[in-house]
């Protein structure tokens, strides 16, 4: 018996010496929390990435709506959980938003970014009965009537919260700022004649303008958009303010190399995908994909910055 087990050690030292790893990331399901409900941007980019994922890291994927807060509750869990890989999530600027407002408990240092997968304009749109053909139209409405329109968005304390309110204050007009538990609700509540306007990034409005009932006014981005080339840009409108949205994974702090080189080559694979990159432009999307490392810490760094100070100028 006592030979049969050092055969055993002996045959397993040799096997580790050999470079055969035991508990190679990953060796089970990943689960992707997705803090907002089903049919939003950040659920339609989840589940496009998933097939090449789950190809690349020889693992299931599981999809898990948990919504709530704006963000905040999917988030939350995901800071919290441990740092080894298999609980990771999407965000994006509602993360920073979220700090610099002092709604969340987690901070934008919370979050391991495991890669930059797209960047997308926030737009302007309305109901496509409703009075307005411009931008211009509706803020001198806004202006006249203080109050009266319903101005919806994602999340309160949100990007898209933090946008909104920003918008207002540089455009001199004052609307009712109506919270929705997510995208999705917030294009539901628009096309069902329950507010008049919304802002939101264009992945999420891409199912409002698609059907006909949302009309985009307006875009936040630095040139006009390739498939609605006569929505002006906020600039053109005379106010001196662009700003666009990202989408990428996220993992708690604290993960190690190797997660990070596993996720940094399937996200690779998945965003040169064909089908993946024609998903994203048909959303409005543009596939922007920045592997770990300093240059997206940077870029995160630097967003995080921008968007805290603001969220903290507008709870003063």
């Amino acid at each position: 018996m006592m030979k049969k087990l050092a055969q055993t050690s002996v045959l397993f030292a040799g096997l580790l010496s050999a470079g055969m790893a035991f508990a190679e990331y990953p060796t089970k399901p990943i689960t992707m929390v997705i803090p907002y409900s089903a049919g939003g941007g950040t659920d339609v980019l989840a589940r496009a990435l998933q097939p090449a994922l789950e190809k690349s890291l020889g693992q299931t994927i599981v999809v898990s709506n948990l919504p709530g807060g704006g963000g905040i509750l999917g988030f939350t869990k995901v800071a919290n959980a441990r740092p080894d890989g298999y609980t990771v999530t999407i965000p994006n600027n509602v993360i920073f938003a979220t700090e610099g407002m002092g709604n969340a408990t987690y901070k934008s240092t919370d979050f391991s970014y495991l890669g930059n997968v797209l960047t997308e304009d926030y737009l302007v749109a309305v109901r496509a009965d409703g009075p307005w053909q411009s931008w211009d139209e509706l803020v001198a409405d806004m202006k006249a009537n203080p109050g009266k329109v319903k101005f919806g968005f994602s999340g309160f304390g949100g990007s898209t919260h933090v946008v909104s309110a920003l918008l207002a204050d540089i455009a001199g007009y004052e609307a009712k700022q109506i919270p929705h538990d997510g995208s999705g609700n917030a294009v539901l509540a628009a096309m069902g004649g329950h507010i008049d306007a919304l802002m939101l990034n264009l992945v999420d409005l891409a199912s409002g303008l698609e059907s006909g009932k949302l009309r985009p006014l307006v875009s936040l981005g630095e040139q006009r958009l390739e498939d609605y080339p006569d929505v002006p840009t906020l600039k053109e409108s005379g106010h001196d303010l662009s700003l666009t949205n990202w989408r990428g994974v996220a993992a708690p702090a604290g993960v190690d190399d190797e997660v990070k080189q596993a996720w940094a080559k399937a996200l690779g694979e998945a965003t040169r995908d064909p089908e993946f990159q024609q998903l994203i432009k048909s959303q409005g999307g543009v596939v922007d994909y920045v592997a770990p490392g300093e240059a997206l810490d940077q870029r995160m760094s630097l967003l995080a910055e921008s968007f805290i100070e603001t969220a903290q100028k507008l709870k003063q």
